[in-house]
């Protein structure tokens, strides 16, 4: 009779399996955008039009590429310039379109600081990354606008709204192959 444990260890494997599978979708997610620097060119910009210890209510920051096409669009309910390298926001909403509107990616934070030196926006407060197929939050988050990379920590939560894509579930079995007949 198998133990308790040896009878959990394919649930200990699949999860540590699903935790890799989650952890490259929100990686590649980060990089699918494709779009190095959205958010660098429409804050500089921003920030330059924002007096040092003012206050911007209702901030809409588009951004858009050498084609014309928009790229990103940043709003805020508040915006402020705390010195010549930190923004301070308050309901920041960061839009990145991809030309496959599948892949379009939603930022949601309570409160930010975005530091112009590094191009980093950090949250401190509880944040959403969400996209057509996946939403995940987390206790804060840092994301570097120059390599698009994000981290995400403390208290994650992740729903992937369609999981055939990553398990292979939901297309065709293969074809069996016919068995010689028994004599």
């Amino acid at each position: 009779m198998p133990s308790f444990a040896t009878l959990l260890e394919p649930l200990r494997r699949r999860r540590i399996g699903c935790s890799i599978v989650l952890g490259m979708v929100v990686g590649l997610t980060w990089f699918a955008s494709g779009q190095q620097g959205v958010m660098d060119s429409g804050m500089a910009a921003f920030m330059q039009m924002i007096p040092l210890g003012t206050e911007s209510e209702g901030a809409v920051i588009p951004s858009f590429d050498a084609t014309g096409r928009r790229s990103s669009l940043i709003t805020a309910d508040v915006m402020r310039r705390i010195d010549n390298e930190r923004l301070y926001a308050e309901g920041l909403v960061v839009q990145i379109f991809n030309i496959d509107p599948k892949n379009n990616l939603r930022l949601d934070l309570h409160t930010a600081f975005y530091h112009m030196s590094g191009g980093i926006l950090r949250s401190t407060e509880r944040s959403r990354v969400s996209r057509a197929d996946f939403q995940v939050e987390g206790d804060s988050l840092v994301f570097d606008t120059a390599k698009n990379q994000g981290r995400m920590t403390g208290n994650i939560r992740m729903v992937i709204f369609d999981t055939s894509t990553l398990s292979g579930e939901g297309t065709s079995p293969p074809a069996a192959e016919p068995q010689p007949a028994k004599k």
